[in-house]
């Protein structure tokens, strides 16, 4: 191969140097001291910006508009057989020059070149230094992911920080250069503020390549370079191509990254006596392990999981796997005997309604008597406060002080402790975060629920026994305050082998005196479709049968935590997050607003009508992605209440401290539960699953009305009943 040409800049001799200066800085002051670099890097001007076999150095250069900062990179001596490749290829600072040119002349960001020099003897490259105007207030990328990780890991400034580079090196490809060492370290940004960073440079060019267009593998050897955790490396390939990347590109970047693992396994074995150098290790030791990474997406209100499935598998203990096993096996058969029993007592009846229905608030201090005030239309409902080990003590004193406020507004009042992964890593902070939370509530808390989705790794609990440290607080405290009811351990979702497991740990003598749980259906639509054999009333049977067989927990069943994702929500969405790949979703479980107001009364029913769950907590009164009022405009007067809101505030105001006495379900689908209300007056509610159907009541009713408590037009049987709730009142 033949000399890199550096048209249409021309060579040219600067003193012992051959040079190739950029036309912006052609001009005599400048080139006079070219002609004494070496000299100069040794002066006392000099200011090192990094050390190494490539030293870069910081230098005032005169100019004709005034001194520049100039970032001098000053390549160290190659082996004869890498002098010989130079020269047919071009040196590294000639290639980091070129590719500089190339950069600057499409707009995409990199140092503006200054020159390049070069002092050859014989076949040997004796010195070799490219120059750049100097950047000051620089971040690299790399240590803005250190940053984050460990000082402010917050989901929003993760995707901010990420679309800006991923817009960035797109614009790098399409100029036509593969980078070729595009690590963390390797791409600079400027900060603009809190959660905002643009004017992204690309530095360290010399590996770079030049091309007219950039090949799926030239794009996917790069960015393999990029070091981020699994599932974030999937977010970014997603804002690379603004889509979904195709199966070949994962394919070569798979390849790739794999190829440059065993180059970085086998470094040391290749530069033994560099590797030894000082600072040439532990940069990317100061990433925290992975297992400890812990992200907090406030839109969906939830961790997120930086890894992708595989690696979070990979991450288990097999220890977690003996134990599922073991506690399956010795247990199983009591909890389907239990299981059975609780089933055929199922919808017998009576059950009363009152104070079984709560909802979650996580309001604001800007938002708290909005949300009050909407509260209070529902009536005296239970109500669950969230406390987070994650946020600073400002919010334990507010939630400590909202307590107080429903508490005195006649609300029962619960608070659910929320844990991080520093929860498990400083077992002293999170001691010290329950005592806090909850001593100054010990005498009006109705439930306190030790952690959160504990079978999930992304809220920070790898082991089983994780779960331990996180009770032993609770614990303390309920010695000391006799009257305090502590719920849990707050798994998630139909998982409930984790959750035999998991209670077969817990120490001796204590006991919950409920078992929580979040009971979520979403991904199967309606609460009345299958997993396997298994509907809600049938997980809810086999929750509550664990919680009788386990010597632990008494035989309560509350559902701490349940709601359907809302479609179009997109990131404020619990399956939209973190990032929501443009085009069209697979898989996704969302549903209608109306869907989701019909699915929640009739989840309602279905646990507390069963007479299998003491209480459900929907989650929760005001969030755009799941609540049931929509704040997506900031202005609490502008928020806009959902169908759930009405359905359910309706539900409550007819039904909430009634009584249900039977239900009737025919061949058509049709479910008909009925009621008697405080003051004697009988009702009933009517839904058809799954297709909609005629339905002739086997009594008589005087009036029908919709979901929403609206009239019918025509109240005379057979009804036109479908998926949305009908009421019947005054049945007799």
């Amino acid at each position: 191969m033949r000399r890199i040409r550096m048209n249409p800049i021309r060579a040219t001799a600067c003193g012992p140097y051959q040079a190739w200066i950029s036309p912006n800085f052609d001009e005599p002051l400048l080139r006079e001291p070219l002609q004494h670099l070496a000299g100069r890097l040794e002066g006392p001007e000099a200011v090192v910006l990094s050390g190494g076999r490539h030293r870069i150095v910081r230098l005032e250069w005169p100019s004709a508009r005034g001194p520049l900062a100039v970032a001098v990179k000053a390549f160290g001596r190659q082996t004869l057989l890498k002098d010989g490749r130079a020269r047919r290829r071009g040196t590294k600072a000639q290639r980091s020059f070129l590719a500089a040119c190339r950069l600057r002349e499409r707009g995409v960001g990199t140092p503006a070149p200054v020159a390049c020099l070069e002092r050859w003897q014989g076949g040997r490259l004796l010195e070799s230094y490219y120059l750049s105007l100097y950047q000051p207030d620089l971040v690299s990328l790399r240590d803005e992911l250190i940053r984050l990780y460990r000082h402010d890991p917050l989901c929003e400034k993760f995707m901010s920080l990420l679309q800006g580079v991923a817009d960035a090196v797109r614009h790098l490809h399409a100029a036509g250069v593969r980078h070729n060492d595009l690590g963390n370290q390797n791409i600079f940004l400027r900060r603009r503020g809190d959660a905002a960073w643009d004017d992204v440079q690309f530095l360290d060019l010399n590996r770079a390549r030049l091309k007219t267009a950039l090949s799926t593998a030239d794009r996917a050897r790069d960015i393999s370079r990029l070091t981020l955790p699994s599932d974030l490396r999937r977010v970014f390939m997603e804002m690379y191509f603004n889509a979904r990347p195709s199966t070949c590109f994962q394919r070569w970047e798979k390849f790739y990254r794999g190829l440059f693992a065993l180059h970085t396994l086998t470094r040391r074995y290749r530069h033994p006596f560099r590797e030894r150098r000082p600072g040439m290790r532990g940069a990317a030791e100061t990433y925290p392990p992975e297992r400890d990474l812990w992200i907090w997406d406030e839109r969906s209100a939830q961790a997120i999981s930086a890894l992708t499935r595989h690696d979070r598998h990979r991450y288990l203990p097999l220890s977690n796997s003996w134990q599922v096993a073991r506690a399956v096996a010795a247990d199983a058969w009591p909890v389907i005997k239990s299981y059975r029993a609780l089933r055929a007592q199922s919808f017998a009846g009576p059950v009363s309604l009152a104070q079984r229905i709560g909802v979650a608030l996580q309001p604001t201090p800007a938002t708290a008597d909005a949300e009050l005030r909407l509260l209070a239309d529902l009536g005296r409902i239970p109500v669950i406060l969230r406390c987070y080990h994650h946020e600073p003590p400002a919010h334990q004193a507010f939630v400590a002080q909202l307590a107080r406020r429903l508490h005195a507004a006649g609300h029962p009042v619960s608070i659910a402790l929320v844990q991080d992964r520093r929860a498990v890593l400083e077992p002293a902070r999170w001691r010290d975060f329950v005592v806090g939370a909850l001593e100054p509530l010990a005498d009006i808390v109705d439930w306190v629920e030790v952690g959160h989705a504990v079978n999930r790794v992304k809220w920070g609990l790898w082991r089983l026994e994780d779960y331990l440290q996180l009770l032993a607080p609770a614990i303390e405290l309920q010695r000391r305050h006799l009257g305090l009811r502590l719920m849990g351990p707050a798994a998630i979702d139909f998982e409930y082998h984790y959750l035999m497991a998991l209670l077969r740990l817990l120490p001796r003598g204590f006991r919950f005196q409920a078992l929580s749980h979040h009971l979520y259906v979403d991904r199967r639509g309606a609460p009345e479709n299958r997993q396997g054999p298994f509907a809600a009333g049938e997980k809810f049977a086999l929750a509550r049968a664990i919680a009788a067989w386990a010597p632990v927990c008494e035989p309560r069943l509350i559902v701490s935590e349940v709601n359907w994702p809302l479609l179009g929500t997109g990131v404020w969405s619990p399956v939209g997050s973190p990032y929501e790949t443009p085009g069209p979703r697979r898989h996704d479980p969302s549903v209608t607003e109306q869907d989701y107001a019909d699915y929640l009364l009739r989840y309602l029913l279905i646990a507390l009508c069963s007479g299998l769950v003491e209480r459900v907590y929907w989650w929760r009164l005001v969030a755009r992605g799941f609540g049931l009022v929509d704040d997506t405009q900031p202005e609490p007067g502008a928020w806009r209440l959902r169908p759930a809101y009405h359905q359910l505030r309706f539900f409550l105001a007819l039904l909430g401290d009634s009584t249900f006495e039977r239900r009737l379900v025919n061949a058509d689908g049709v479910q008909c539960y009925q009621f008697r209300a405080p003051d004697g007056a009988r009702h009933a509610l009517v839904y058809a699953h799954p297709a909609p159907a005629r339905f002739t009541p086997p009594f008589a009713f005087q009036a029908a009305c919709n979901a929403r408590g609206k009239p019918l037009g025509s109240a005379q049987a057979p009804l036109d009943v479908g998926g949305s709730p009908l009421y019947l009142t005054g049945i007799s």
